[in-house]
C-alpha cells in the first residue's frame, strides 16, 4: 500500500502530454565531441518559446549519440533546469529509452524520471528483430512488462527503418494498449501510418477503458509532418517530427489552422500552402539524417554541424544540395516570422 501511494504521488509530479507539435532535438557537441551545452540550451529555448508541446530526445542506444550514462541523465537535468528558469514549467520532457533488452528499458526509464523526464519513448530493440519477427507476443509482452515497470508513462515508437525492419501491425499495438495502461500513446514513423491511425482510433473510441483507465489522455502522433492534414481529420493528436528544428513558426501556423473551429477560406488555403511546402521539405530532411540536419542548422544558426563519432559531417556538396531542396521552406519560415498579421503564431510575430 506504501508503494502504490508513493508512486501515486510521484505520478502527480510528472507533466501530462498533450496533442501538439513535438520537436525532437539534435545534441551538439564541440570539437573535442563533448556535448555543447550552451548551444543545446540555445537550441531548446528556440523551439521552447515558440509552443512546442514537447522537446524529444533520445538517450537510448539507438542514437549513438550519446554514449555514457552519466551524459544521458545530466543532459535531461539540464533540460528540465533550462526550461524552468525560462518560466516553462508546463513544458514537458519525452526521452528515448529503449535499451537492447527488458531490463535495461526499465532501468533507463527509471534513471530519465529521476532526472526529471515526464515520459519515455521506446522503439524496439534492432539487434533481435530477427527473433523478435517470430512471434509477435514477445513484441506485446516486452511492452507490457517495460510499462509496468517504468515509473513514468511511455510512448510506444514504431519506426521500422531505426528497428532492423521491425514494423508493428495495428493488432499487435491494439493488443499493446489494452494490456498496458502507463501506455500513454503511440508514435508511427512507418508505411501505412494513416491506414494505422484510422484503425488505432477506431479501437480507441469503441473501448471506453483505453482512456477511462489512464490518468493521461491516450496520444496517436504522427512521425512525420508531411501528412499532418490528413492525420489530425482522421483523429490524430499532433506530430513528433524533425521538421520544427528548421523551421518552428511554420510548424506551429499549421498546427494553429489546423485546430481552428472554424477556418475562413483564407486560412483553409494557407494551411494547405503550408503543408504543401512543409511536405516537399521532408521528403527531403527524413533521408537526410542527424547529418543533414546539423548542416542545416550550423548554415542557419552557426551550431556545430559534426555529429559524433563514427558519423561524419556531411560533406559541402552534399550540404548545399540538401540547404537548396530547403530553399522553399527557409523562405516561408523568414515570411512568418517577419509577419505582423498572425497574432497567434506562438513567439513568431
Amino acid at each position: 500500500m506504501a508503494t502504490d501511494i508513493a508512486e501515486s504521488q510521484n505520478q502527480a509530479l510528472y507533466i501530462p502530454l498533450r496533442p501538439g507539435v513535438y520537436a525532437p532535438l539534435p545534441t551538439f557537441f564541440d570539437d573535442d565531441q563533448e556535448i555543447d551545452y550552451e548551444t543545446y540550451k540555445i537550441h531548446l529555448l528556440n523551439l521552447a518559446t515558440k509552443g512546442m508541446e514537447i522537446i524529444s530526445f533520445d538517450i537510448s542506444h539507438i542514437s549513438n549519440l550519446i554514449q555514457s550514462f552519466e551524459e544521458r541523465t545530466s543532459l535531461i537535468r539540464f533540460i528540465r533546469a533550462t526550461l524552468d528558469e525560462a518560466g516553462l514549467q508546463s513544458t514537458p520532457i519525452v526521452a528515448g529509452v529503449g535499451g537492447l533488452s527488458t531490463r535495461e528499458t526499465i532501468q533507463l526509464s527509471q534513471a530519465a524520471a529521476e532526472a526529471g523526464a515526464d515520459a519515455g519513448m521506446v522503439i524496439l530493440p534492432a539487434y533481435y528483430a530477427a527473433s523478435l519477427n517470430t512471434d509477435s507476443e514477445q513484441v506485446i509482452q516486452y511492452y507490457i512488462d517495460i510499462c509496468a515497470g517504468s515509473p513514468i508513462p511511455l510512448l510506444l515508437y514504431n519506426f521500422p527503418s531505426n528497428a532492423g525492419g521491425q514494423d508493428m501491425s495495428s493488432e499487435v499495438i491494439s493488443a499493446v494498449i489494452k494490456q498496458a495502461p502507463n501506455l500513454c500513446g503511440v508514435k508511427l514513423t512507418c508505411g501505412g501510418s494513416i491506414g494505422k491511425l484510422i484503425r488505432l482510433n477506431a479501437a480507441t473510441s469503441e473501448d471506453s477503458a483505453i482512456n477511462s483507465s489512464r490518468k493521461f489522455p491516450f496520444l496517436l502522433l504522427d512521425g512525420l509532418i508531411a501528412d499532418l492534414t490528413p492525420w489530425m481529420k482522421c483523429g490524430g493528436h499532433g506530430t513528433v517530427s524533425g521538421l520544427p528544428n528548421f523551421a518552428p513558426c511554420a510548424s506551429m501556423r499549421l498546427w494553429d489552422l489546423l485546430n481552428l473551429s472554424s477556418p475562413s477560406n483564407d486560412e483553409v488555403q494557407e494551411a494547405a500552402r503550408i503543408q504543401a511546402i512543409l511536405s516537399r521539405a521532408d521528403a527531403a530532411a527524413v533521408p537526410g539524417g542527424i547529418r543533414a540536419m546539423k548542416y542545416a542548422l550550423n548554415k542557419i544558426h552557426g551550431y556545430g554541424k559534426a555529429p559524433r563519432k563514427p558519423l561524419l559531417p556531411l560533406k559541402e556538396a552534399e550540404g548545399e544540395e540538401f540547404m537548396a531542396a530547403l530553399n522553399e521552406m527557409f523562405q516561408l519560415e523568414r515570411d512568418i516570422e517577419s509577419s505582423n498579421g498572425h497574432p497567434e503564431v506562438h513567439g513568431c510575430t
